[in-house]
C-alpha cells in the first residue's frame, strides 16, 4: 500500500471543509436546526423608540412596565409578577427600573427621590402604543432597553419564570444598562 504525499493536506482540507459544507447544507435545508425560539416574551420589531418622557424614568437602566388606569385583578397579578421578577434578578437588581404607569401618576420600583413632571405619562404612552398597533389595555409588561427602545412584550398569563428567564439572557449578553 501506497501512502500519497499529501496525505496531511488532504486530511487538513477535509477537516476544515467538511463542517461549513456541513453547515451550509443545514442552513439551506432547515435540517438539525432548532424549531422555536429562545425567548418566551414577544420580540417588538426594532426600532420602535418609547416617548421621551418614560426613557427619564428608567435612569439609564432597563425598563418594566405596565400600564393600567384602573387595576383590578389582573392588574393586581401582573404587578405582583413584575415586582417578584425584579427582586429575583439578585445582583442584577439595580439594573433594572419597574415603572407602573397609572391614570394621571406613576410609580417605580425601587422607589427613587427624583422628582419628574408626569403630566399625562400614561396618556402619551397609550397614544404612542395605539398610533404604533401595540396592545394598549390588557396588562402586558414591557420590556424597555436603557436607550429607550421596546424590546419585549410579555402579555399576560406569562409565567413569571419565563420573565426572569428572558431578562436574565438580556442583562448578560448587553453591554448597557
Amino acid at each position: 500500500m501506497k501512502i500519497s504525499k499529501n496525505w496531511q493536506l488532504r486530511i487538513l482540507f477535509f477537516v476544515g471543509f467538511a463542517p461549513a459544507l456541513l453547515a451550509w447544507f443545514m442552513a439551506g435545508t432547515g435540517w438539525g436546526l432548532p424549531e422555536g425560539m429562545k425567548n418566551h416574551g414577544e420580540l417588538m420589531t426594532s426600532g420602535l423608540v418609547i416617548p421621551q418622557g418614560v426613557t427619564e424614568l428608567q435612569h439609564g437602566r432597563w425598563g418594566l412596565m405596565l400600564m393600567g388606569d384602573e387595576c383590578g385583578n389582573d392588574c393586581k397579578e401582573q404587578l405582583i409578577i413584575m415586582q417578584q421578577v425584579h427582586k429575583a434578578l439578585g445582583k442584577e437588581f439595580s439594573r433594572l427600573q419597574s415603572i407602573w404607569l397609572k391614570k394621571g401618576d406613576h410609580e417605580l420600583f425601587p422607589p427613587n427621590n427624583v422628582v419628574l413632571e408626569s403630566d399625562q405619562l400614561t396618556e402619551k404612552m397609550s397614544l404612542w402604543l395605539t398610533e404604533n398597533k401595540l396592545p394598549v389595555d390588557d396588562y402586558s409588561i414591557w420590556l424597555i432597553d436603557p436607550l429607550g427602545n421596546l424590546v419585549l412584550r410579555f402579555s399576560p398569563g406569562t409565567n413569571g419564570k419565563d420573565i426572569l428567564t428572558d431578562i436574565r439572557w438580556l442583562l448578560k449578553v448587553s453591554k448597557i444598562g
